[in-house]
C-alpha cells in the first residue's frame, strides 16, 4: 500500500475543497479525482532529491524552488509576567506547479501556491482560535525570497545579522511578534519518510528545537510580552508523508525539562492494526542525536471526535517513559483539511528519575 504521496496533491485538493466546501459528499468525491491524477503528473516532472543533501546554511532557511513540495513549521510555549502560557504554531507550505520559470504574462502569472496554518493553544475547553489562508504566489500576495517566507501579512524571516528568526502573523482575535534565538550550534537533519528511507529518500529537511523566544502576543486579553522556547522543522522534495487512505499521519515534538528534545512522526493505521511505520529524533542536553524506533509511541483509549489525545512513548536508548496527553479534550481545528493540533503535557522517567515538559502534538487523516 502506499502510504505517502507528493504533498502537492494534498494541497490542491485543499483549494478543491475551498470551492467545494458546501457540495455533496458525492460531488466532492468525483471532482477530487481529476484533481489526484492532475498534481501526480505534475510532481512526476519534478526528480527526486539527490540521496544526500550539501547543507548550507543560511541558503537552506529559505526556499528551493526547484522542488516540489516544501514546508515550515515552528511550534512553541510561550509565558507572560503573570505565568499565563500559551501555544502557538505557525506552518507553511509552498508548492510549485512546474519544474520550469513561468513567463510574466501578467501580473497574475505564477509556478507556486502557499498554504498556511496559525494556532494559539491557550489549554481551555474548546477548540483554540486559528485560521487558515491560501494564496497563489503573485502580485506580492505570497512567496518565498532573501530568507523571507510570507503569505499576506503571515510571514518568517532569517536574520543573518542575528542568526535568529522572526515571525509574525495576525487574525481578528490574535496576533503573534516574536523572535528566535537558537541555542545549539547547527539543526539536525533528517531525510525521506522516518523508516521508509531509500536511495532516494523523496525530501530531506531539518529540526531544530531549543530556539528561545521572546516578543508579544495580543490576544482578548490585550497585548503582553512573552517568553519562551520553541522549536522549527524545515522539509523540502518531491514526496513528503502525508496521511493517505486507511493511514493516519502522527507528529510528535517534545521538550523535557532536563534539557532533552524529541521528534517523533508515524504513519499507522487507522484501525489500529499492523506495524507502525515511522521514528523518533532524540537531542540530548549535550548535543548529541539519536535516532529511535519510533514503534515505542503507542496512543492509548482517550479520544476525541476519533482523535487519540494521550499517547504513551518508551524508549529503550535512553531509557525513557513518557506520558504525554492533551490539557483539554476538544474536537479538531475546523480547517479544510481537518488536523488535531494543540499543546501536550509530558510526564514520566528517564533512568528512574521524574522529568516533565511540553510538546505539541498534530494527528491527522482520523
Amino acid at each position: 500500500m502506499r502510504v505517502w504521496i507528493a504533498l502537492g496533491v494534498i494541497l490542491a485538493f485543499l483549494l478543491l475543497w475551498m470551492s467545494l466546501w458546501n457540495s455533496s459528499p458525492v460531488r466532492q468525491e468525483a471532482a477530487a479525482g481529476p484533481v489526484f491524477d492532475g498534481l501526480t503528473e505534475i510532481a512526476q516532472k519534478f526528480s527526486d532529491p539527490p540521496g544526500t543533501w550539501d547543507y548550507r546554511f543560511p541558503e537552506d532557511h529559505g526556499s528551493h524552488p526547484e522542488q516540489f513540495g516544501e514546508h515550515w513549521l515552528y511550534t512553541g510555549l510561550l509565558d507572560d509576567a503573570d505565568g499565563t502560557s500559551l501555544g502557538f504554531k505557525l506552518e507553511i507550505y509552498r508548492l510549485s506547479l512546474t519544474p520550469e520559470p513561468v513567463e510574466a504574462e501578467s501580473p497574475w502569472s505564477t509556478r507556486e501556491i502557499f498554504w498556511a496554518q496559525l494556532v494559539l493553544d491557550s489549554r481551555q475547553p474548546g477548540p483554540p482560535p486559528g485560521e487558515e489562508r491560501f494564496s497563489r504566489a503573485a502580485a506580492g500576495l505570497s512567496g518565498a525570497q532573501d530568507g523571507r517566507i510570507w503569505l499576506d501579512d503571515w510571514s518568517i524571516k532569517h536574520d543573518p545579522d542575528c542568526a535568529c528568526f522572526s515571525l509574525n502573523a495576525s487574525t481578528d482575535d490574535f496576533s503573534l511578534d516574536l523572535t528566535l534565538f537558537p541555542q545549539t550550534p547547527e539543526p539536525i537533519p533528517f531525510r525521506g519518510v522516518p523508516g521508509l528511507e531509500t536511495a532516494a529518500p523523496g525530501s530531506h529537511g531539518y529540526w531544530w528545537p531549543r530556539q528561545r523566544v521572546q516578543g508579544h502576543v495580543r490576544d482578548a486579553g490585550g497585548s503582553r510580552q512573552v517568553t519562551g522556547e520553541a522549536t522549527l522543522e524545515h522539509a523540502w522534495g518531491r514526496r513528503l508523508p502525508v496521511a493517505q487512505g486507511q493511514m493516519t499521519l502522527n507528529r510528535l515534538w517534545v521538550t523535557l525539562a532536563d534539557g532533552t528534545s524529541m521528534r517523533c512522526m508515524q504513519l499507522r493505521r487507522r484501525s489500529g492494526g499492523g506495524i507502525p511505520l515511522g521514528d523518533c529524533l532524540w537531542l540530548s542536553a549535550e548535543g548529541e542525536s539519536l535516532q529511535a524506533s519510533g514503534r515505542g509511541l503507542e496512543p492509548s483509549a482517550r479520544r476525541s471526535a476519533d482523535y487519540p489525545l494521550q499517547w504513551n512513548l518508551q524508549s529503550s536508548e535512553p531509557l525513557t517513559r513518557l506520558s504525554l496527553r492533551t490539557e483539554q479534550k476538544r474536537a479538531p481545528l475546523d480547517f479544510r483539511l481537518p488536523v488535531w493540533s494543540g499543546l501536550v503535557q509530558a510526564e514520566g522517567t528517564r533512568d528512574g528519575q521524574s522529568l516533565d515538559g511540553w510538546g505539541w502534538l498534530e494527528l491527522s487523516g482520523y
